[in-house]
């Protein structure tokens, strides 16, 4: 995949030089006071919040679209490179954008998410811990973090801090605005935060999940226990014999009533444990990109959050 990107981001923009002697570029799809590019729905949420609406991005994922399996276009790279703005998460899912660095336009600010948090890593079996302690190699080299670093609303605040700083530098005379409208989305995000940590302060055991597991940071920022068939991004979709017999002993000890997936999932490993205890299945959502029709319905970050808590208040 990184050497197609490559090449498409060479032969595209090669292309593109060649021709703009002799037309017009085309302007550009979204509108709003700036033109920036998120990859995902979370950055793409908090600058529409930020500005008023004043600012739309474009986003390069699709509706439904998972991002560990994107890949760009050509005629993506040429959106990046034509933006003000560009924010990505920076990670294994979208490390194509380190093939095309060298590419893009010196003009362009570039937000890594990523840079603006503390990382988790990401959950490994114990045998594999083992291994990477004994290795010779660098552990650090081999170290993976966990992507999702937007489920935690305390993580969201300072994305979106740094997504504000971005913005006042790319269009200086809409500082006031943007910082007024930081502070009021600030205001919001930290009212879901005592949501969540209220909710998480009632959970008497551990959420079951019968899928991957994309909440860490919710998890470690709120103190949520948790067992899941899967790390956040794990690309299997079938736990050994011994991971499902664990969990649904778990459920079963634990008189577990709901047994979670997360979007877009097949729900065969989460029904499967569900059948097992007499418990029902019920969808949390890591926000990582909406499908269309919650996306026509103007579904937020902050109402797919509270729709995460009510799910969580049902294992009460």
């Amino acid at each position: 995949m990184k050497k197609t990107v490559k090449y498409l981001a060479a032969a595209f923009l090669a292309g593109a030089v060649m021709l703009s002697g002799c037309s017009k570029p085309e302007p550009p799809a979204q509108s709003g006071e700036l033109r920036v590019i998120t990859v995902n729905f979370p950055p793409y949420d908090f600058v529409k919040q930020i500005t008023g609406g004043s600012v739309v991005p474009e986003m390069l994922l699709k509706g439904g679209q998972d991002a560990h399996t994107f890949e760009p276009t050509a005629k993506d790279i040429i959106k990046i490179n034509e933006a003000d703005i560009f924010i990505y998460t920076g990670g294994e899912s979208d490390a194509w954008v380190d093939t095309i660095a060298d590419s893009i336009d010196s003009g362009v600010r570039i937000v890594r998410m990523s840079d603006l948090v503390d990382l988790i890593e990401e959950d490994h079996d114990d045998d594999e811990h083992e291994h990477e302690h004994d290795d010779d190699h660098d552990h650090e080299e081999e170290t993976e973090y966990d992507e999702h670093i937007w489920t935690s609303p305390k993580n969201a605040i300072a994305i979106s801090e740094g997504i504000t700083d971005a913005l006042c530098e790319a269009a200086p005379e809409n500082a006031q605005k943007y910082r007024d409208g930081l502070a009021a989305y600030t205001a919001e995000l930290n009212a879901l935060s005592d949501e969540l940590e209220a909710a998480a302060d009632m959970l008497d055991k551990p959420l079951i999940f019968g899928d991957r597991f994309p909440f860490k940071y919710m998890a470690h920022d709120y103190g949520i226990d948790y067992l899941a068939a899967f790390p956040g991004c794990s690309t299997d979709t079938e736990p050994s014999a011994a991971k499902m017999t664990e969990l649904i002993e778990a459920a079963k000890e634990t008189d577990a009533k709901v047994i979670y997936h997360i979007e877009f999932s097949t729900e065969k490993v989460a029904d499967a444990i569900a059948e097992a205890v007499g418990a029902e299945t019920r969808l949390m959502h890591s926000c990582h990109t909406l499908s269309d029709a919650d996306l026509a319905a103007g579904e937020t970050y902050i109402s797919m959050m509270r729709r995460n808590i009510e799910a969580m208040k049902e294992s009460f």
